[in-house]
Formats: structure tokens, C-alpha cells, sequence
């Protein structure tokens, strides 16, 4: 018998734009794209679906009331009114009240984006087999490399982090309710077995990338030698994307004829230490929010992403998809192959993230040999491999199998 001919009752509760432009609506579709085809899944809770750029069954798509007019509303109030009001929190509390409110009936699968507390507990009341959605790190971990950060820089505690204490603790909590945790690079799991979860109960997914978006072009060929550093298209840079080292390690290096590109939104927090730098400098671009980051890629010849926390980093994808090597921290192993794609670093490691640009800013024509490595290899992680892989995952839970570890989840339980 084929693990086809099985037929579980899949439920996604996602806290999304289910469909939609930007990471969490097109991973949403995605974990459920498979399942879908396969005629598994029952419903998807979301907070709307007007925006779905794919094919799929809208039908079975239960949106919020309104769609997204009430959590736009509250971020709007956010924004013109208290900066301090908690609209993200406040927004996937009321969320989870209706997502759990939906479903119904016993023995089906849920898969869930993290913070949806009540949804998960009512889950498991029905006896429902839950998957947490880990698109993050273990939100303990992300605390306390927040806390080191803000020492190490003697930064005080905003008053607007509150609320993302809050939905830290949610998380957790979540994280509780949990059967089974999908994890979206090693580096994540291995936050969450630090933190007391079974290793044998989380399976390592890597996120897929959009080759058909970001295709492999040459290197550029003008006379600056062009670093990239990339938050996610429409994100922000906060304090854990690693830019202080990168701008240390800029101001100490001191090349010439080369530039730094630095797209997203700066955070608030960053914005105080990026402003110790900013007069400094007369080749470095702060471009802000980017809409389509495709034509920074192209201007790129090393991607630099010397982040301390992810979930997994998409940008690096991406970027190794356009062509290019990257320099990053271990966040997106085992995708990267140090040495043949680009390289890893030591995290808040400024010599050790010196010597890896260095070594492209010396030796272009690398930039071209890893670039194609790193091309190739990033066609190895499609979202139709991403999809099936959860797909799959979710059949052996269907039919009270014992799911297999992975061979990541084995090296993960043996501390390797």
C-alpha cells in the first residue's frame, strides 16, 4: 500500500494573507499546495485570501469577517496614533479566538503558525494530531540574543517591545500544545531541542525559493565591487539581522573602489547604532523597504548576511538562486556548502566576517565559480520539494505511523 492511498483531514490555521506576495502567505500556500492536490485538505482558517496569486480551491479557504479590514484598522491605529499600542499582539489574539472557534469534528490534522494558542489547545481536544508551523527560533532563544545584543551595545529596553514579549510567550506556550514541529532550517531546530523539545518530533523542511523569479545572472562587471546586505523584501532590519558587525567591519576594511548596499527598513534600534556610522561613510546606499529585490541581487556580487537569528533566511536563497555567493552565519545550513557556495561565518564575528569579504573583494573571479555553485545548488530547493516533503510528513502522522526521523533529526538528537 502507498502512502497515497491514505486520506488524512489536513487543517491549516495560518495568521496570513493566505496566497499572498511576501514570505508567510506564499510558505502558508505552500504547506498545503501538495496536500491539496492530493485532495487532503479540509480547510484552510486565514486572515484573508482575496490576494492569492495561485492556484487553489478558494472555496475552501474560511477567512476572518472582513478579511483583513479589522487588523489593518488596529495597525493603522498603531501607526497614526500610540506607537506603543500592541497591534500585532492584540491582532493574533483576536485571530486565534476565531480560528479556534472553526473547527470542529475529531482525528484530523492541524498545522498552525506559532501563537495560535487556543486554536492548537481545541485541537488537541478533539484529539487532533498538531504540527507547529516553526517558522521561526525557539522564541526563548530569540529573547535572550535580543537581551545580549542590547548589552552589548548598552541599548535600553523600548517600551514597544512589550508586545513582542508578549507574542514571544504565546509562542512558547504554543509550542507546548505541540505534537510535532516543522522547522524550516537545522539551525532552528537545534534552538528548539535546546529548549527541552524531543528531537525526534521536529522535521527539518528548508524553505523553497521561486526559480522561476530569481534566475542566475552574471556577476556585475563595473568598477565597484558591490556587497549586498538584504532583509526580507518588504521586512525590517532589527537588531538581530547582525548589520553592526557588517558596518564595523565596513568601516575598518576601508576598501576602496567597493561598495555596500543595505536594503529594508531600519529598525529602531538599529537606527541608533547605524547613525554612529552613517556620516562616516560615502559608499554605503541605504535604500530602505524594497518592493522587488531582484534588480539588487543582479547589482550584488556577494550577498553578506551576518544574521544571529532566524528561522532560516530566505534572502540567502534567494540570492544563491540570482547567482550569487553569500557569507552568512550557519541560520540556512545545510543549504549553503561552505567553501563551494560561499561561506560561513562565526556569528558577531568581525575578523572572522573581514576575511570571508576579503576574500571575494581580492579574488573576483570567485565570485563568478561560486556564484554558478551557488545557482545550482539552490535548484535543489524548489517549493514543489518543499511542499511535498510536508506533504508526506503530515500521511505517516495520518495513519498513527511512527514518522521516521530524518537523518538531520538523528544528528540533531546525537548532538551533532
Amino acid at each position: 500500500m502507498t502512502m497515497q492511498m491514505y486520506s488524512p483531514n489536513i487543517i491549516l490555521a495560518a495568521y496570513t494573507h493566505f496566497g499572498a506576495k511576501g514570505l508567510k502567505g506564499v510558505g502558508m500556500y505552500h504547506i498545503v499546495k501538495e496536500a491539496w492536490k492530493r485532495g487532503w485538505v479540509e480547510k484552510v482558517i486565514a486572515v484573508s485570501k482575496s490576494h492569492c496569486q495561485y492556484e487553489f480551491n478558494l472555496d475552501l479557504v474560511d477567512t476572518f469577517p472582513g478579511e483583513s479590514r479589522l487588523i489593518y484598522g488596529l495597525g493603522q491605529f498603531r501607526d497614526k496614533v500610540w506607537r506603543e499600542f500592541p497591534s500585532r499582539w492584540l491582532s493574533e489574539l483576536i485571530f486565534d479566538r476565531y480560528a479556534a472557534s472553526r473547527l470542529t469534528g475529531t482525528g484530523k490534522i492541524l498545522i498552525t503558525t506559532p501563537g495560535l494558542v487556543r486554536t492548537a489547545r481545541r485541537a488537541k481536544s478533539f484529539g487532533y494530531t498538531t504540527f507547529l508551523y516553526g517558522g521561526h527560533s525557539d522564541p526563548a532563544f530569540l529573547l535572550q540574543q535580543i537581551q545580549i545584543e542590547r548589552s552589548v551595545f548598552g541599548l535600553k529596553n523600548p517600551r514597544q517591545n512589550r508586545s513582542r514579549s508578549w507574542e514571544m510567550a504565546r509562542f512558547a506556550a504554543h509550542i507546548d500544545t505541540s505534537d510535532y514541529i516543522l522547522a524550516i532550517s537545522e539551525f532552528a531546530a537545534k534552538t528548539y531541542v535546546q529548549q527541552g523539545f524531543p528531537p525526534e518530533r521536529i522535521f527539518i523542511v528548508p524553505l523553497g525559493v521561486d526559480l522561476a523569479k530569481f534566475s542566475a545572472t552574471p556577476p556585475p562587471s563595473g568598477n565597484d565591487f558591490t556587497y549586498l546586505f538584504m532583509a526580507h523584501a518588504s521586512g525590517s532590519t532589527g537588531i538581530l539581522k547582525g548589520l553592526p558587525y557588517l558596518l564595523q567591519a565596513w568601516d575598518e576594511m576601508r576598501l576602496q573602489h567597493a561598495r555596500l548596499l543595505i536594503c529594508g527598513h531600519i529598525g529602531q534600534e538599529v537606527q541608533d547604532l547605524v547613525s554612529r556610522y552613517r556620516t562616516r561613510f560615502t559608499n554605503v546606499e541605504f535604500t530602505g523597504s524594497v518592493s522587488d529585490p531582484v534588480k539588487y541581487y543582479q547589482r550584488a556580487s556577494v550577498l553578506v548576511f551576518p544574521s544571529l537569528a532566524e528561522g532560516f533566511g530566505k534572502v540567502v536563497l534567494e540570492a544563491m538562486a540570482s547567482g550569487r555567493p553569500v557569507i552568512t552565519t550557519s541560520i540556512p545550513k545545510p543549504v549553503v556548502r561552505d567553501g563551494i557556495d560561499g561561506f560561513y561565518i562565526s556569528p558577531r564575528d568581525v575578523p572572522d566576517l573581514k576575511e570571508k569579504m576579503l576574500y571575494f573583494y581580492n579574488r573576483p573571479e570567485e565570485v563568478g565559480r561560486m556564484g554558478m555553485n551557488a545557482s545550482e545548488q539552490a535548484r535543489r530547493f524548489s517549493w514543489d520539494r518543499f511542499s511535498v516533503q510536508v506533504a508526506d510528513i503530515v500521511a505517516r502522522a495520518a495513519v498513527d505511523r511512527p514518522l521516521a526521523s530524518s537523518d538531520l533529526s538523528v544528528q540533531l538528537a546525537n548532538g551533532r
